[in-house]
């Protein structure tokens, strides 16, 4: 390969390079700006339908947004949840190969181990029963002995 098309390929890779690397607070200004733009879009929106009282109100005059103030608002409002969802994907995307791997319980040892926990309930709430009816009468015995002095 020439000296010239290695050059070529460098900076081909090289401005590639620019969208394929990831930043470090890309996710976090994504998630601000895609916040922001929800809120504003909500606003605009609760102006557009709240006859006034509250939110933004889009002067008319304003070249498109002014006539179509309730078409941008949602197209803010669609543009923030897909910024929020690219923003927390990087989070979740580790766990999906997680599931993968999780074995799950056959029918059988489900509905065993469901019906040991809720006897395991049972029992532990008639022990509670049983110990706050001794206690009320340990108490009320007390109160009876604390009366008669």
């Amino acid at each position: 390969m020439s000296q010239k098309a290695e050059i070529k390929e460098k900076k081909k890779n090289s401005a590639l390079s620019i969208f394929s690397k990831e930043y470090k607070y890309e996710g976090l200004i994504l998630l601000v700006l895609a916040i922001i733009a929800i809120v504003l879009g909500s606003l605009v929106l609760v102006g557009e339908y709240s006859s006034g009282e509250s939110g933004l109100i889009v002067n008319e005059d304003i070249w498109l947004i002014g006539a179509y103030p309730a078409l941008v608002a949602w197209i803010l409002v669609g543009l923030g949840v897909i910024g929020v969802s690219l923003s927390v994907w990087p989070f979740f995307k580790p766990s999906i190969f997680e599931f993968k791997r999780v074995t799950w319980l056959t029918k059988g040892k489900l509905l065993a181990n469901s019906i040991t926990v809720l006897i395991f309930v049972l029992i532990m709430s008639l022990f509670f029963f049983g110990i706050d009816f001794i206690l009320r009468y340990v108490i009320s015995l007390i109160e009876l002995i604390a009366g008669l002095f």
